[in-house]
């Protein structure tokens, strides 16, 4: 089953690592979404607020399908106690991860996703070029995550969501997944189904 956090950004960093649900002494640095933003440059963001916390920090780039199939990658990201997905471009991760070996692993792993990259992981995930659903790895279903996007667009991904939660998580929430759906930090969250608000009581997501 799917255990993981997804955060709006990285100012909540501090919050989302207090919900992970292991005690995290390997933790690796995924930064395939951040392919064209710098996937160095996003590690060692993310490594400079772990200094603080006594675990060993592991940087994977994996940011095209040739690594995502590489056992090696695999077992690098496998071996650790949390990953944590760096935040970026969603249809490039999903482009990446989806049928690959990388992609069994992060269904299995300890998740800790930054931004529009969690939505890359439910069945239907927001192409964030125009706010359509499209398809996403499947790990869960019925809800679905995205970001704070324009008015227009934000309506436009209401409109064609006929069944599904739809989560928008501002840059200061947090919520956490392992079979239900649970809010962290929710100052910061917009709930919709059908393009209605609604409370957060999201219930099982399998």
């Amino acid at each position: 089953m799917l255990k993981a956090v997804f955060i709006g950004s990285l100012d909540v960093f501090d919050d989302a690592m207090a919900e992970v649900a292991v005690a995290a002494s390997r933790v690796c640095v995924l930064a395939t979404a951040a392919a064209f933003r710098g996937p160095s440059a996003a590690i060692e963001e993310i490594r400079e607020l772990l200094a603080p916390r006594e675990v060993t920090v592991v940087g994977v780039p994996a940011i095209d399908r040739a690594s995502a199939n590489d056992p090696a990658v695999a077992a690098e990201v496998e071996a650790s106690d949390l990953v944590i997905l760096c935040d970026g471009a969603p249809l490039h991760a999903r482009s990446v991860w989806r049928h690959s070996l990388l992609g069994e692993v992060l269904a299995r792993s300890a998740l800790l996703c930054v931004g529009a990259t969690g939505s890359v992981l439910g069945e239907t995930m927001i192409d964030p070029r125009g706010g359509a659903p499209t398809t996403g790895l499947g790990l869960f279903r019925d809800v679905v995550l995205t970001v704070p996007a324009s008015a227009e667009q934000t309506s436009r991904t209401r409109g064609l969501l006929t069944h599904e939660t739809l989560v928008e998580l501002g840059r200061r929430a947090v919520v956490a997944y392992d079979g239900r759906w649970r809010v962290v930090l929710g100052r910061d969250i917009v709930v919709t189904r059908s393009g209605a608000a609604i409370d957060l009581g999201l219930g099982d997501g399998q």
